[in-house]
C-alpha cells in the first residue's frame, strides 16, 4: 500500500506502462512523482469539458476553435481554455491508478491545469489500468503565458492503494518525529484543533514583511520558453505587512502567501494540500499542493521545516484574513518503500530553503 516512490515509477517507465514517442524530452522522475511534458498538439477549447464515454480527442476536435501548435511556440491568453495531449501515454497495469497535481513553480504563476483521459469524467484521476492518451487543460488566470512543447505544467503521482493517515495514525506520527515547526525552529505539537479529520490544518503568516504578493494586470506575457527573462516587477507587486495584523483581499484578485508553520515530511510520506472546507470562507488557497517525500526534512534533523507556500483567490466576495486564521489542511499519506532520492537531496528543488511567500522560480527577482 502507499505512493509508489522515485525506482518503482522508473520501474514503470521500464516496463512500458508510460510511454513516450521518439524525441520526446527525458522522462523526469522526483522522488514520488512524474513530470509529464506538453507535445506540439494543442487545442483553444470556448469553455472547460469532460469526457463522458468518449475520447478526449473526439471532444477536442469536435469542439476546438482552432487548434495551436506548440511546437514552434504559442502565447495562451489569459482566461481562455485550452487543451494540450501529452508527450507520455500510459499503459497502466490493472492494479494501478494516479492522481496529477500542478506544479508549485506552476501554481505560484496563477496558471491552472487540470489532467483528462478517455472516457474519464473527473479531472486529474487516471482509474486503475488506464490505457490511452493523456490530455491536459491549461487556464492562465492572471497572465498570458508564452509555452513550448517540451515544458513541464504538472506531475502525476502513482499508487496501488492510497494510505491517507487518518485520526489515530496521524497522532502517533506526529509523536514520534514533529512534522510542525515555529519559525525559530521549535516544534509544534498538534493540539485537537490543529489534527483535523484527515489532516493538519495551517494557519496563514501576516507577521512578515513584505506578507506576500498580489498579482499585476499587464500587457506582458510570462514566457515559460526560456528564451527571455521575465522580470519579477513585471506581475506582481509586494504586499506590506498588515499595521493591525488583518489583510483584506479583494475579490478575484491573485495572491502569494505563505503558512506561519513550517512544515516537514518524513522521507518515507507524501503530503497533499486538500481543498479547504466552505466553513472557512469562499476562496482557494492552493493550485499546487503536494510536497514530496524530504520537504522541509534533512537526514540528522537539521533542517526543522519549510513553510508552505499558498495560492490564494477569493471567489464571490472580498475577503478580511488575520495572522493565525486557518488557511488550509494537508494530508499525509504513506509511500509503499522510502525513495531511493527525497526531496532536496540532490538539484532541481526549488523550495527546500524558502521562508515566507517565495515567487515561482520562473520569474527573476534581484
Amino acid at each position: 500500500m502507499g505512493v509508489l516512490p522515485d525506482h518503482e515509477i522508473a520501474a514503470l517507465v521500464r516496463s512500458g506502462a508510460v510511454t513516450q514517442p521518439a524525441g520526446a524530452p527525458a522522462i523526469r522522475v522526483q522522488p514520488c512523482s512524474l513530470d509529464l511534458t506538453l507535445s506540439r498538439e494543442a487545442w483553444r477549447l470556448p469553455a472547460s469539458v469532460l469526457p463522458i464515454g468518449e475520447t478526449v480527442r473526439s471532444l477536442v476536435e469536435r469542439l476546438g476553435r482552432r487548434r495551436v501548435d506548440l511546437g514552434v511556440g504559442e502565447v495562451l491568453d489569459r482566461e481562455k481554455v485550452y487543451v494540450v495531449r501529452l508527450e507520455e501515454g500510459l499503459k497502466l497495469p490493472r492494479d494501478v491508478a494516479a492522481y496529477c497535481n500542478t506544479k508549485s513553480s506552476i501554481g505560484r504563476l496563477d496558471l491552472q491545469t487540470r489532467v483528462l483521459t478517455d472516457g474519464n469524467p473527473r479531472y486529474d484521476r487516471i482509474p486503475r489500468g488506464y490505457s490511452g492518451d493523456v490530455w491536459l487543460e491549461v487556464i492562465s488566470k492572471s497572465f498570458d503565458i508564452a509555452l513550448r512543447a517540451g515544458a513541464s505544467l504538472n506531475q502525476a503521482i502513482f499508487f496501488r492503494e492510497r494510505k491517507i493517515l487518518l485520526g489515530g495514525a496521524l497522532a502517533a506520527l506526529e509523536a514520534r518525529e514533529p512534522l510542525l515547526f515555529s519559525r525559530d525552529g521549535s516544534p509544534l505539537r498538534a493540539d485537537p484543533d490543529r489534527l483535523d479529520e484527515g489532516g493538519l490544518l495551517l494557519t496563514v503568516d501576516l507577521d512578515q514583511d513584505p506578507v506576500g504578493w498580489v498579482a499585476r494586470k499587464t500587457p506582458q506575457e510570462i514566457d515559460l520558453s526560456g528564451a527571455r527573462r521575465n522580470d519579477a516587477a513585471e506581475y506582481f507587486e509586494p504586499v506590506p505587512r498588515p499595521r493591525d495584523g488583518a489583510l483584506w483581499l479583494r475579490r478575484g484578485h491573485f495572491y502569494i502567501l505563505s503558512t506561519r508553520e513550517f512544515l516537514r515530511v518524513p522521507p518515507d510520506f507524501a503530503v497533499e494540500m486538500l481543498p479547504f472546507e466552505n466553513s472557512a470562507g469562499e476562496f482557494r488557497a492552493h493550485y499546487a499542493g503536494f510536497f514530496d517525500p524530504g520537504f522541509g526534512w534533512s537526514p540528522g534533523g537539521a533542517t526543522r521545516g519549510t513553510p508552505a507556500v499558498l495560492e490564494v483567490r477569493p471567489y464571490d466576495d472580498d475577503l478580511i484574513l488575520r495572522h493565525g486564521q486557518p488557511i488550509c489542511k494537508v494530508a499525509f499519506e504513506a509511500l509503499s518503500s522510502r525513495p531511493q532520492r527525497a526531496y532536496g537531496e540532490g538539484s532541481g528543488n526549488h523550495y527546500q530553503d524558502q521562508r515566507g511567500p517565495k515567487l515561482s522560480r520562473h520569474l527573476s527577482v534581484p
